[in-house]
């Protein structure tokens, strides 16, 4: 029985401790839909007002505008309050250079947050499940995560709950048939242009031929490896107390170079990337290959420095490195000033190959090659991009020196990076690895207005 198997997991991980107001995420799917039904019931027993909130996001037309007259409709049956929100997500996603998917979800989570804040201790559920939770572990899993990606979707993330991550799709439309109750199917979940559908229509389908279970064991596995990443991550607060000293600006900390090479390779790297984010005050775009590059530096000479995302720098001390937020400077706000002067737009591939823009400062690049997430910089150490599409890789400072431009220049010229992979050298060339094929099934187009655009 799903219900008690929900109840279960409610109960582990307490949920529903303190909520008075409970803000559904319903898009009109088979999952949202069951889990309506599901906390409509359970609601009613422990005294918890439900509140439906449903996003249209202007996509898919007439079929998004009846999905949200669908689920209007059902809280009119059953008398549960409803709210509907419309926004024109792809114009959205333009002016602010993310993909659809990326500017849905933000907006999504951002209306939940808004409706909750008007209720009383409310809580915010959606209905993601135990597919969904496979599905993203594998999707991390390909594009390199660590331990945090391999934990999957989180159960409770401050006021969002997910009762039913613990269920499966199979049983959530097993229910739904028994219930005789209809829900909207959205098209573009048939399609195989996004990865997410690739993985749950090509991948999972196989390993499930390899074990029935597969989608149950994944997420075990994930448990697992959330208790394993809560309790590296207090070893890890433990460690750097040990041997990293924060300075009174706290912008600075020194990382003591006897104490730091007390702890293992993998744990000094976890050091690594504590300090970082916690310099940065972000975690987002800091990958595998800067903790590599702050690590190398304990086998440099005094002196030696690297620049690094947020404007942070690694500085080889006496004592060890030292990494810093530095206040902004010329350079920085030659980032800054240029990011304005790009724009970023993401269309599917039609496959007709139309003529990719020669315009010097216009580009397209296969954006689903894009692993780490691109900033707008200027170079850093270990820069490089591919040659050829057989992979030759080329020195992003081996070229300057090819091309003959001059060493004042070099610290000027825009970049735009996927970690230390360069796409684009602005004004220059792209790396081959992200060039447009056949294959390539979104473009990402960035234009450069700072550049001349009659070129």
């Amino acid at each position: 029985m799903i219900l008690p198997k929900m109840l279960s997991f409610i109960e582990k991980y307490h949920m529903l401790d303190g909520c008075k107001t409970l803000i559904l995420g319903v898009s009109g799917g088979a999952d949202s839909v069951c889990l309506l039904l599901l906390m409509e019931k359970i609601c009613a027993e422990r005294g918890i007002v439900p509140v439906v909130v449903h996003i249209e996001h202007g996509i898919r037309g007439k079929e998004s505008l009846e999905d949200a007259a669908f689920v209007e409709n059902l809280c009119k049956e059953k008398g549960i309050l409803f709210h509907l929100y419309s926004y024109d997500v792809e114009r959205i996603a333009r002016e602010s250079g993310e993909s659809t998917e990326e500017a849905g979800r933000r907006l999504r989570y951002a209306a939940f947050a808004e409706m909750a804040e008007q209720y009383e201790a409310a809580k915010i559920a959606v209905a993601h499940n135990e597919n969904d939770n496979a599905e993203t572990v594998l999707f991390h899993l390909a594009r390199g995560s660590g331990l945090k990606g391999m934990s999957g979707i989180p159960p409770v993330r401050g006021n969002i709950i997910r009762p039913l991550l613990s269920v499966s799709r199979c049983e959530i439309e097993e229910y739904l048939r028994k219930e005789n109750q209809p829900y909207r199917t959205d098209k573009t979940n048939f399609s195989d242009i996004y990865a997410r559908n690739r993985i749950r229509h090509e991948v999972l389908p196989v390993l499930e031929s390899v074990n029935a279970k597969a989608v149950v064991h994944i997420g075990q596995t994930a448990g697992e490896m959330a208790e394993a990443a809560a309790y590296i991550e207090e070893e890890t607060k433990k460690a750097a107390a040990h041997c990293v000293k924060k300075e009174p600006d706290g912008r600075g900390f020194l990382v003591k170079e006897r104490e730091f090479m007390e702890y293992p390779a993998f744990l000094q790297g976890q050091i690594l990337y504590h300090v970082l984010s916690g310099a940065a005050g972000s975690k987002r775009d800091i990958a595998r290959e800067h903790i590599k590059q702050i690590s190398g530096l304990m086998q440099k000479q005094v002196g030696r420095s690297i620049c690094l995302p947020y404007g942070c720098t690694a500085r080889r001390v006496y004592e060890g490195i030292f990494i810093a937020y530095e206040e902004i400077d010329k350079k920085q706000s030659f980032i800054k000033k240029n990011e304005e002067d790009f724009a970023f737009h993401i269309f599917e591939n039609d496959f007709q190959m139309v003529e990719i823009p020669k315009n010097q400062y216009t580009k397209w690049f296969d954006y689903d090659k894009i692993k780490n997430g691109l900033q707008i910089r200027t170079r850093q150490e270990g820069d490089f991009f591919w040659l050829d599409e057989k992979g030759r890789k080329k020195k992003l400072k081996s070229y300057f020196i090819d091309e003959k431009i001059p060493r004042e220049e070099r610290e000027q010229i825009s970049l735009l990076a996927d970690g230390s992979h360069i796409l684009w050298v602005v004004g220059y060339r792209i790396s081959a690895y992200y060039k447009v094929t056949k294959k390539t099934r979104r473009i990402l187009e960035v234009q450069y207005h700072g550049g001349k655009k009659n070129e």
